[in-house]
């Protein structure tokens, strides 16, 4: 959510508020501000309207001040003598701000995409589609057989002697059946995946494409002219589909899609990354509000049944902490 200075000098008097309710310079002040334009008043709603959203205050240790308790706008009651107002720490007040600004970016998020069902992709031209912590395993016409993790929609065409997927979002095993002579082609993004017969994963998550190799060989054909990648069992392969650069890597291949197994690992990966696929398996929206934080790394096996559990393992040798609000929204912050 881009910066809005009127939403921001809202959250700035709810700030406010909460830290001194009985203070009557700044209740006259956020008065005094909540009349004067009338695009105030709407961002006072909206304010509200998302701290209600987010069912808890606990994790930002202040006390929510309803809308309907406080004095409406045009009240002409005297006020008291206004005093000089005393100036907070402002990296504290920064801090929590940023923080509520990402809930507020969270549920704003969460009313269009956090709930994904099936039905979701449908307008999208999938065939086969999972919802949150679902996985469903498909047979194509082929015979190959495909995995779906959560949060996953796939298009498939067989005609004219094509074999082809194209994986719409979220992750998926395949093990297709083997047919040189008609090559099997997964399409994510740009990014094309070319086997004749062999078992491997691919997951497409924003703007990067990741395939790992369980068995056999796979031939990957990034965009942007990038060279055609050779990947063989055990190696993997991430694909930035907007810069087109290509990192290679290599894990055990029985660990090739372990999600299947209800176990995620992840070798030097960012933190951003693992929260990726965390989030098919948890209901609601995991927001990261310290970009880097995102991009630090992380080795582990995390277990995929208990999200919460594996966001606060992944956190603390990173520095950083996990807030619940609530069971549909849980933000990655910087510890301090």
């Amino acid at each position: 959510m881009a910066e809005d200075p009127v939403l921001e000098a809202a959250f700035d008097w709810l700030l406010r508020l909460q830290d001194t309710p009985e203070d009557p310079a700044v209740r006259a002040g956020w008065q005094a501000w909540r009349r004067s334009d009338p695009a105030h008043e709407a961002a006072w709603a909206r304010v509200c309207a998302t701290w209600r959203d987010l069912g808890e205050a606990g994790p930002l240790r202040v006390v929510p001040v309803q809308a309907d308790t406080l004095p409406p706008v045009g009240d002409t009651r005297p006020q008291p003598p206004r005093r000089p107002m005393q100036p907070r720490p402002m990296r504290h007040r920064a801090l929590r701000r940023g923080a509520m600004m990402a809930a507020a970016a969270a549920v704003v998020a969460m009313v269009a995409v956090a709930s994904v069902r099936p039905g979701g992709f449908a307008g999208l031209g999938a065939d086969a589609a999972t919802g949150v912590a679902e996985t469903r395993r498909v047979v194509l016409a082929d015979g190959s057989r495909v995995e779906l993790d959560g949060r996953t929609a796939i298009r498939s065409r067989f005609d004219d002697g094509r074999r082809e997927v194209t994986l719409i979002d979220g992750g998926a095993f395949f093990d297709v059946m083997p047919d040189p002579a008609r090559p099997f082609i997964v399409r994510a993004g740009d990014v094309a995946v070319t086997v004749t017969g062999t078992a491997f994963d691919v997951a497409a998550d924003g703007g990067r494409v990741v395939v790992e190799v369980a068995s056999g060989t796979v031939r990957v054909a990034p965009a942007r002219g990038r060279r055609v990648e050779q990947l063989a069992a055990g190696d993997r392969l991430a694909v930035d589909t907007a810069s087109g650069a290509v990192t290679r890597g290599r894990l055990a291949p029985e660990d090739v899609g372990a999600w299947r197994d209800g176990r995620l690992f992840v070798s030097d990966a960012t933190v951003a990354e693992v929260v990726a696929e965390l989030r098919r398996h948890q209901p609601g929206w995991i927001l990261i509000t310290d970009a880097a934080l995102g991009a630090r790394r992380v080795t582990g096996l995390y277990d995929l049944r208990d999200p919460q559990r594996a966001l606060k393992a992944m956190m603390r040798p990173v520095g950083g902490e996990v807030r619940a609000f609530g069971p549909l929204l849980t933000l990655v912050t910087a510890a301090g």
